[in-house]
């Protein structure tokens, strides 16, 4: 069931990606949005789709992946809270170019291309928005290949691991990132076992705890040292 107008006007009005817009301008974003309500696993729309709309993350994780030859996704990113995605088919009218599923629980903000393209074109600030996302998307895709290249395994296992646990859940016993470590290691380039073997180092230590589907951020501390190049 889509929220009153009045929740979708707050959730623009707050959302990093919108935030700083006119209220003018939020209030005819807030006349077309949809909110929606998903459940962790669900298929939120898969590489191919038509790229028909807009999403924001209210709260939550969605994983971005594609499918891979052997009949296993390829994952190469988690987007949580504050996170926009679905821009590229968004402007440029092509299909989707990667799954997204629900990693967690998930309410998100959704905007059809219909009604966001006009109002894009005649509000500057909107395209100005999404400029610079697809500019912090680039810069993330550079330092992404250059830390493959240029970084040992624990550095970037560090810098990967203090990344995502930004949109984590939050709680006492730490900061919980909704991936497998197959996950982690496809983004970082590395296999499940070299991954595994760093990840229960850490775990001795007790900055990290290894749980079914999850891992969970104790310490962010020494992860911020070895990740700028100090020694464990």
């Amino acid at each position: 069931m889509a929220r009153p107008r009045l929740d979708r006007r707050a959730i623009l009005a707050t959302h990093p990606f919108f935030q700083g817009l006119t209220p003018a301008v939020i209030d005819q974003l807030a006349a077309h949005a949809i909110t929606r309500t998903v459940g962790a696993g669900t298929s939120i729309y898969a590489k191919g789709d038509p790229g028909n709309s807009l999403f924001a993350v209210v709260s939550g994780n969605v994983r971005v992946s594609v499918p891979s030859l052997d009949g296993k996704d390829t994952i190469f990113n988690l987007l949580g809270e504050g996170d926009v995605f679905g821009e590229i088919a968004l402007l440029d009218g092509r299909p989707r170019s990667a799954d997204i599923t629900a990693a967690t629980d998930c309410e998100l903000l959704s905007i059809s291309r219909r009604e966001f393209l006009p109002l894009m074109q005649s509000h500057f600030e909107i395209a100005l928005k999404l400029i610079e996302l697809l500019c912090a998307r680039v810069r993330k895709t550079s330092e992404q290949v250059e830390d493959i290249s240029s970084l040992d395994l624990p550095a970037r296992l560090a810098k990967i691991l203090l990344r995502l646990a930004e949109n984590a859940e939050v709680s006492p016993q730490g900061r919980r990132i909704a991936m497998t470590q197959r996950e982690i290691g496809q983004i970082i380039g590395m296999s499940r076992e070299s991954t595994n073997k760093q990840l229960r180092s850490w775990e001795e230590r007790t900055w990290v705890r290894l749980e079914r589907g999850s891992i969970v951020v104790i310490a962010l501390e020494p992860l911020a040292a070895i990740a700028s190049g100090g020694a464990e």
